[in-house]
């Protein structure tokens, strides 16, 4: 089964910067949730106001019907228990401009007085449905009632005389006064409760409005300090609503982010000491060529153009294409290097680690040179014993002057051994010991048990210049013996007349500087680099007495106490060495 690829995700790199949120807007939701709360506000007010005005219309025009039915009730039994010639009084009692009545015989004939055309001012051929009325009232089959526009009853009502049916009454009633003026004040108060209702939902749904969005922006405004990076500034959450749990969820995160945060702040500072200490170039380079990160070491394997060296690119694309690739020889200018790279699918990157090899080929080469040389140095004063006391065995340890001249031979040799033998294990124990704690040392004390070790050749001069109140951090052992090693050597080195300079003072950076200067023949410029080596003796000293040995040790002496050692020359003018070692406080009982 193969393997599922990751999702292209957007690189670091590509990723946008969290924007900050808007604190101010120009519609909010404040607003929103008022307009919402006016406009229920509205649709319930309507809704109610339209409810309450059928109930009222059909209440009051009930009241007007039962009013004028019963006011045609009372003028028919009237008409029915007065006289007859008393019907036009009776009549007269009860109309009004908004109630009219017309009585008629039995026949259908109208018997108001020809002197009343109008009843009202009402016309009895505007009546609706007054021929109906009449002739339903006459039939004695009972009342007679229909509603018209513009709130109008028609009732027609049968007179009873003395129990039979002597007539009929037509009434034409409009809505009464007080319930006229009873529906247009309860219209006005209905206008007004509904502005009120709207008004009140406007105020309400403001204040909810506010109070949830007050809550709302203050979670808004904890989300926009979050996503800027403040995590310090709690939230303090209040409510057992929704909105509560929200920001109490949102608290649970800040303080779960801020401890991911110090967490991971932790690790990549962790991180970053380690890749400043790293003696290996660590580089990161994005898919386009250019260098997204690289730590200090990796600066000489950048270009100036912000993209990794002409000899790394190669290998950038190698990866890039198979994943991993390694290689442990690749020369950059005049080092070899080891490069490891790995591909970053997720940050579309490649990930490149170069070693530079180029000292530890070097002290390889040197380790093999070294055990070359000692063995070379080793093979011939033992070659020299082993042909003298063959010689001796042959035959001329019987005579005395041959004895004597192949012994002083095995003597000279069995010394050069032992120094040579000496002198490697002064270097081993040098590179064992490594870099020590130092001393407080009197460079005065110093420089005068070495001038008195060392003795003067004849014709040599000697000049000793030291400041006073000098110390420094160093062994004194090796220090004296490494002077020693210094003098004896210009001596060597200085044909008389000549003069030998030991001087002392206290240099930059607080720094204790020792020179050793002879006006001997000088180093010649392309042996310069290479005094300090193991077994290197100069073109001019194959023939002199020595190994190569006394330099090399004399540099690692200085190594182990923190100092520095260098040479400068011109050949034909001598030279002159100079130590650097770190001055100290001074001391009430410096070491000598």
């Amino acid at each position: 089964m193969s393997a599922l690829s990751p999702p292209d995700l957007p690189s670091t790199a590509e990723r946008p910067a969290i924007q900050p949120l808007r604190s101010k807007r120009p519609f909010g939701v404040r607003l929103w949730l008022a307009l919402m709360f006016a406009a229920i506000g509205i649709l319930s007010g309507t809704s109610v106001y339209l409810f309450v005005s059928n109930a009222s219309e059909g209440a009051a025009e009930s009241t007007a019907r039962e009013l004028t039915q019963g006011r045609a009730l009372e003028l028919a039994r009237d008409l029915g228990d007065k006289p007859e010639e008393n019907s036009g009084r009776v009549v007269a009692t009860y109309r009004s401009d908004s109630f009219a009545t017309w009585v008629f015989g039995e026949n259908n004939a109208l018997k108001t007085e020809a002197t009343l055309p109008a009843a009202g001012g009402v016309e009895l051929a505007d009546v609706p449905n007054q021929e109906e009325a009449r002739e339903f009232a006459l039939s004695g089959q009972g009342n007679y009632v229909v509603e018209g526009e513009n709130g109008l009853i028609v009732v027609g009502l049968p007179i009873f005389r003395d129990g039979s049916l002597d007539g009929a009454v037509l009434v034409q009633a409009e809505r009464p006064p007080e319930v006229t003026d009873a529906l247009a004040s309860l219209r006005d108060e209905r206008l007004t409760a509904l502005g009120l209702a709207v008004l009140v939902a406007a105020i309400i749904g403001f204040l909810v409005a506010s109070l949830i969005t007050t809550r709302v922006k203050r979670l808004a405004a904890a989300a926009g300090r979050i996503a800027e990076g403040d995590l310090s500034e709690p939230m303090h959450p209040r409510g057992r609503d929704e909105i509560g749990d929200l920001g109490r969820a949102l608290d649970s995160m800040r303080i779960a982010l801020a401890e991911t945060f110090y967490a991971l702040s932790s690790e990549r500072d962790r991180l970053s000491a380690v890749f400043v200490s790293l003696e290996d170039g660590v580089i990161v380079v994005g898919a386009d060529g250019d260098v997204r990160f690289a730590n200090p070491a990796a600066s000489d394997f950048i270009s100036p153009d912000g993209k990794p060296a002409e000899q790394l690119r190669p290998w950038v694309r190698r990866a890039t294409h198979r994943g991993t690739v390694e290689n442990d020889h690749v020369s950059i200018d005049e080092r070899v290097v080891g490069i490891s790279a790995r591909h970053l699918p997720a940050e579309r990157a490649v990930l490149i680690v170069v070693r530079d090899r180029t000292e530890e080929l070097r002290r390889g080469e040197a380790e093999r040179e070294f055990v070359s040389n000692a063995a070379h140095e080793l093979r011939n004063p033992i070659a020299g014993m082993s042909g003298a006391i063959e010689v001796l065995r042959s035959g001329a340890k019987d005579d005395p002057e041959a004895r004597d001249h192949f012994l002083e031979r095995l003597h000279n040799d069995v010394e050069r051994v032992s120094r040579l033998t000496k002198s490697l294990l002064t270097l081993a124990r040098m590179e064992a010991i490594g870099e020590g704690e130092a001393d407080v040392v009197s460079v005065e004390m110093i420089l005068n048990d070495s001038v008195s070790t060392a003795e003067v050749p004849a014709g040599i001069e000697l000049s000793v210049e030291a400041d006073p109140d000098l110390v420094a951090e160093a062994d004194p052992v090796l220090l004296r013996q490494v002077l020693i090693g210094l003098l004896t050597n210009a001596y060597k080195n200085t044909p008389a007349p000549g003069t030998v300079t030991l001087r002392a003072y206290r240099g930059d950076k607080d720094q204790v500087v020792i020179e050793v200067r002879d006006t001997g023949a000088g180093i010649p410029e392309a042996e310069r680099d290479r005094v300090f080596e193991r077994f290197y003796r100069g073109s001019g000293s194959l023939e002199r007495e020595g190994f190569g040995l006394g330099l090399a040790i004399a540099k690692r002496m200085i190594d182990v106490m923190g100092g520095d050692i260098s040479v400068e020359s011109e050949e034909g003018r001598g030279s002159t060495f100079t130590i650097r070692l770190t001055q100290a406080a001074p001391s009430p009982t410096p070491v000598a």
